[in-house]
C-alpha cells in the first residue's frame, strides 16, 4: 500500500501495546459499550483491542487495506467493517442501527494528519459532550497546541477544549513507523469534562469567527476593525481590550460573550 491516502503504519511493539491498554484501561473505566477505530491500517492495532468491546467498529477508506481477502480472518468476526471516508459517516446512525449512543463510546485511531482537524472537529468540536472520549495519535505539533494547558490557543483548541480536556500522553518518534513520516508524532487522549462550562456554543463560534483570523491582534484592535469594514460591534470589556485571542482563559471568554 501507498501513502496517497497520508497514512504510517504504527510497527513498534511497545507503543502499539501501551496504546492498547491505554484504550482498554479507557473503555473499562469510563462504562463504555461502543469502541470506535479510525484508519485501523494494517490491523496491527485492531488485533490488540478488537476483543475489549462486543461492539466494535471499524472505519476505513483505503480498498487496498478492506479487500475481502484481508477480513477472512477469524479475529474479525465481531468486528463491523465500515467501508467508507470518516468524514462522511453518519456515526450516529451506525449506532443507533445497534441501539446504542455516543455517551457510551470511545474513538480511536492513528489519523490521517492532512485531515486530523476535520476528524477531531466532526467528533469533539460540535460544542455537545456526546461521545466519552478518544486516544489518537497525531501529529506532535497539532498536539502540542491541543493540550488543555497549551499557552496558544488555536480555533480548533477552542472547539475541542470546549467539552473535553485534550491531554498529551506520550511523544512518538518517525522511527516507530513504517514508511516513517518526516514529522514527530504524539498520543494524546480526549477525556470529557465533567463539569460543563456555562457557554453558548454557538455564540462562542460566533465570536471565533470573528476575532480568530487576527488572533495575533489586540482584541481592541479586531474589534475596531470589525466596526470599520463589517459594521459589526463587539464590546469587549475595558481590562480585556489589551488582550489576544489566543492568551484568553475560559472566565475571560465568558466576560465577553455574557
Amino acid at each position: 500500500m501507498g501513502t496517497y491516502l497520508g497514512q504510517n503504519f504504527l510497527t513498534d511493539t511497545k507503543i502499539r501495546h501501551y496504546l492498547g491498554n491505554k484504550i482498554k484501561d479507557i473503555y473499562e473505566k469510563s462504562w463504555c459499550e461502543v469502541l470506535i477505530e479510525i484508519g485501523p491500517g494494517k490491523w496491527s492495532l485492531t488485533k490488540l483491542i478488537h476483543e475489549i468491546s462486543p461492539e466494535f467498529f471499524v472505519i476505513e477508506r483505503d480498498n487496498n487495506l478492506i479487500a475481502e481477502d484481508k477480513l477472512k480472518v477469524e479475529w474479525l468476526e465481531n468486528v463491523r467493517v465500515i467501508h467508507a471516508d470518516v468524514l462522511d459517516v453518519d456515526v450516529n446512525a451506525e449506532l443507533q442501527k445497534r441501539w446504542k449512543e455516543a455517551n457510551k463510546t470511545l474513538v480511536v485511531g492513528n489519523l490521517p494528519y492532512y485531515i486530523t482537524s476535520p476528524i477531531l472537529r466532526k467528533f469533539f468540536g460540535e460544542g455537545q459532550q456526546d461521545y466519552v472520549g478518544g486516544v489518537f495519535m497525531v501529529q506532535k505539533e497539532v498536539a502540542d497546541k491541543l493540550c488543555t494547558d497549551a499557552a496558544k490557543k488555536s480555533y480548533l483548541w477552542w472547539i475541542t477544549n470546549f467539552a473535553y480536556d485534550v491531554i498529551y500522553l506520550k511523544t512518538v518518534p518517525a522511527k516507530a513507523f513504517s514508511p516513517a513520516p518526516k514529522v514527530t508524532s504524539a498520543l494524546i487522549e480526549l477525556r470529557r469534562k465533567n463539569l460543563e462550562i456555562n457557554i453558548s456554543f454557538n455564540k462562542l463560534l460566533n465570536f471565533l469567527e470573528d476575532f480568530a483570523p487576527y488572533s495575533r491582534k489586540t482584541l481592541r484592535s479586531i474589534a475596531t476593525m470589525l466596526k470599520k469594514k463589517k459594521w459589526k460591534e463587539r464590546n469587549i470589556p475595558k481590562e480585556l481590550e489589551g488582550e489576544r485571542l489566543e492568551k484568553l482563559s475560559w472566565w475571560e471568554i465568558w466576560e465577553i460573550l455574557r
